[in-house]
């Protein structure tokens, strides 16, 4: 079925294996002086190993002063070669062909990371954010070009199979061809063909650099912006890519957009949250194809298989790039080869790892506990084998429980519901947060695989637990909702926001959601969705002009902006700044923001008002079995990479 997919192409004169390319992503697992590290070079291997056709490796600085991360790798210097050499030698010895990226970043070049320097840009126009560039000079400008040359000749030099010039995602070329970050009047502003000047200037001098050399342009084909730079435009870009000598177009979207207002749902970039669908600019993708003969390579949440076989078999593209989708599995292509597509650990695009590598830490996955440490959390067999019981099956539970029955222990896991996946379950109620059922999807189908004996309807007491003759007990008990202490609370009429997004809570034509956080929000758009009347009551002083008041759980700055750009769009009342004071069977009394009393009126009451630590076992359980432990929400209620982080790390030092 997915024949096409394994095809071998060839690019210039280098044959890529299959149709799987892992696109160019920023990690931070280099050090803070550019260099390689260890750790990276083995996030790189583990993907390489596992068929994928070409590696891109991720944003390198071609100068000083065009950093866009803190441990963002450099090629600007020779010292850097020994380095890039073993990077490059791991890539290509594990099976897959290795391009790496030459990079900068512009107006976000921050300064922090770049030993105080004020960034440059076409004009002086910061990015919301960022600090304010200075208009790069001619004189600096030709100092860019002989930069990028003088890194494609050491990517060469450091055994790399190809290099890709990076001309998208708001970094300095691209801040050429946007007429919103480009006002120049000199030769390199003004009409598309003065804008697209700077990149056509590098492809052709780095071409005459590197003589028969395979060389790929990353170039946004849309910004999603008002006066932004189009697809129409594009299109004449890569017409003018091609004639200059590049070999393949890796198409890609937005990110100026990202900086500015009016971006689009949130997410107007490849890594797009879990709102938009899969493959859902491959259109745009498309039209490109058809104006060049050079290959493309499609990108943006193409890691549906059978999204990825259309794209090839129609000719979309030439190529899919599978990228969040290889750091949750870096198996994804292996498995799809071997046609184990139900193990696959699939991405759920919460951008996690775009969180924790824009936020200058280690990039990290929610799904993946392993990505970034993949040598120190190779699964090894245990020297003594022990019963283990692990209580509760949300993620915290199942991943323990995975890599627990995966090292050779004897795994029992109880949950006392008739289904795994703890409060995955509600996560996923939402419509734009369905793709959260792939954790619980993956997860379940992994802990059967390793052999792990699952009790479901079974509540985990303390003489069922004991009745095991277990050697550790592992807690997953998960978190439950926090029920406030106003009066009413007992009503018939008052549901939790958990049943809800559960589907098991009965609510009636008109409800009022008490909470305006993650949950409650999420709450409301789904009673919407079913036709519900919903009035948000919040105690917080917010309205829905306030971005920064709506749904403070949410750390995912563009799915916070998806749902405030969502609510005011729904039939959904707010009111802020109230006390709730007491619950009756025509609705909810609060003390508004002037100390007055009021009724709001509905006929279900839906308690948002977070969650809490569900804990009681572990105290009956001290001093009754010789190892416990706890993992995830039964700590503290938090994230799901905590849950499966946790779980991977208990289940590693049994």
């Amino acid at each position: 079925m997915y024949n096409r997919l394994f095809e071998p192409i060839t690019i210039r004169n280098l044959s890529i294996p299959n149709r799987f390319v892992m696109p160019p992503m920023g990690t931070n697992y280099g050090d803070s002086a550019g260099f390689v590290t260890q750790r990276m070079i083995e996030y790189y291997r583990e993907r390489a190993k596992n068929r994928v056709g070409l590696v891109f490796i991720e944003v390198t600085s071609i100068a000083v002063g065009g950093k866009s991360i803190g441990n963002e790798i450099a090629i600007h210097d020779d010292k850097f070669i020994p380095g890039l050499r073993k990077l490059a030698e791991a890539v290509k010895q594990a099976g897959a062909r290795c391009f790496i990226q030459l990079h900068h970043a512009g107006r976000l070049a921050h300064p922090e990371y770049n030993d105080g320097m004020q960034p440059v840009a076409p004009s002086p126009i910061p990015a919301r954010g960022s600090a304010m560039p200075r208009e790069i000079t001619i004189e600096e400008i030709e100092g860019i070009i002989k930069s990028f040359v003088s890194g494609a000749k050491r990517a060469k030099e450091a055994g790399f199979d190809g290099i890709e010039l990076h001309f998208a995602h708001n970094y300095l070329i691209s801040q050429f061809l946007s007429p919103l970050t480009n006002k120049r009047r000199d030769k390199y502003g003004g009409d598309l063909t003065s804008r697209a000047r700077l990149l056509i200037e590098i492809t052709e001098r780095v071409r005459e650099a590197v003589g028969d050399y395979p060389i790929s342009a990353r170039f946004g084909c849309e910004e999603f912006i008002k006066g932004g730079f189009n697809i129409k435009e594009a299109k004449g870009v890569a017409k003018m890519l091609e004639e200059a000598g590049v070999d393949v177009l890796n198409v890609t979207v937005g990110y100026t957009a990202s900086h500015e207002e009016g971006y689009l749902n949130g997410s107007p970039t490849p890594a797009a949250s879990m709102a938009l669908p899969h493959g859902w600019f491959v259109h745009l993708t498309e039209e490109i194809k058809r104006e060049v003969k050079i290959p493309v390579i499609a990108v943006g949440r193409l890691d549906d298989p059978d999204i990825a076989s259309d794209i090839i078999t129609k000719g979309k593209a030439d190529l899919i790039a599978i990228g969040r989708g290889l750091i949750a599995d870096p198996a994804y292509v292996t498995k799809l080869f071997d046609n184990k597509i139900d193990e696959i650990r699939r991405c759920i695009a919460c951008r996690r790892c775009l969180i924790t590598m824009f936020c200058d830490f280690n990039m990290r996955c929610t799904v993946n506990p392993e990505v970034g440490r993949e040598e120190a959390y190779y699964i090894k067999p245990t020297k003594k084998v022990k019963q283990v019981l692990v209580v509760g099956g949300g993620p915290a539970g199942m991943e323990a429980a995975r890599v627990a029955a995966l090292r050779g222990h004897r795994v029992m896991l109880m949950e006392k519901k008739s289904n795994l996946g703890g409060n995955l379950i509600s996560a996923a109620g939402v419509t734009f947060k369905r793709d959260v059922n792939y954790v619980t999807g993956y997860l379940s189908t992994a802990i059967l695989h390793a052999g792990v004996d699952v009790k479901l309807n079974t509540t985990a007491t303390l003489e069922k637990i004991l009745a095991t003759k277990s050697d550790v007990v592992i807690l997953a008990t998960g978190s439950i909702p926090i029920i406030p202490d106003i009066p009413g609370m007992k009503l018939n009429n008052v549901v939790t926001a958990v049943g809800v997004l559960e589907g098991k809570a009965k609510v009636g034509d008109s409800v009022i959601v008490a909470g305006g956080g993650e949950v409650g929000c999420e709450a409301a758009v789904y009673l919407t969705e079913k036709g519900k009347k919903v009035t948000i009551v919040e105690m917080r002083d917010t309205d829905w002009s306030d971005t920064e008041g709506l749904a403070p759980g949410m750390d995912d700055d563009m799915r916070r902006w998806f749902i405030a750009d969502l609510l005011p769009t729904l039939p959904i009342n707010v009111i802020g700044k109230v006390t709730f004071k007491e619950i009756t069977n025509e609705g909810m009394v609060v003390t508004d923001r002037e100390g007055k009393n009021q009724l709001v009126k509905g006929n279900t009451i839906v308690l948002a008002a977070g969650m809490k630590a569900n804990n009681s076992l572990k105290v009956k359980l001290v001093g009754k079995v010789p190892e416990i432990y706890e993992v995830g929400d039964c700590i503290t209620a938090r994230k799901i990479i905590d849950a499966t982080t946790e779980g991977a790390q208990v289940a590693r030092l049994i």
